[in-house]
């Protein structure tokens, strides 16, 4: 059966390879080519621009050293509150220096656990939906 379908393979096969490339370069096959890639490019610029937004792109390692919280003040310039062993440290950021602003004596408490956030959350959340039905 095979061997049935390869004359009529080969007759139907173009003469020369450079006819195939004319088919396959053709401006339709290029443009949805481009197009494709450029989604592809958008879309790996866009996710890497949102982690980085979303504070994704940071570090989750647990050693003596760790961003508790930041806020920006301007475009250029941060306040980020560290943890350094048992003290907490309120930096000032801006493009080429770092300031010590504040040691704080008492630290500030952060929910560090994933099941007191969502429990946090769930409550706001009927609260706000409680108030819907209020209204």
């Amino acid at each position: 059966m095979l061997a049935a379908a390869l004359p009529a393979a080969a007759a139907q096969a173009p003469a020369s390879p450079i006819g195939m490339a004319g088919e396959v370069l053709d401006g339709g096959f290029m443009l949805q080519f481009l197009a494709g890639l450029g989604i592809v490019v958008l879309c790996i610029v866009g996710l890497a621009w949102l982690l980085k937004r979303a504070g994704g792109l940071q570090s989750s390692a647990r050693g003596a050293l760790r961003v508790i919280d930041g806020v920006a003040l301007s475009t250029r310039e941060r306040l980020v509150l560290v943890q350094v062993g048992d003290q907490q440290v309120l930096l000032g950021v801006a493009p080429g220096r770092v300031n010590a602003v504040h040691v704080l004596e008492q630290p500030v408490q952060t929910i560090t656990d994933g099941a007191a956030a969502t429990e946090s959350f769930a409550t706001r959340l009927r609260e706000v939906i409680g108030r819907e039905k209020l209204s």
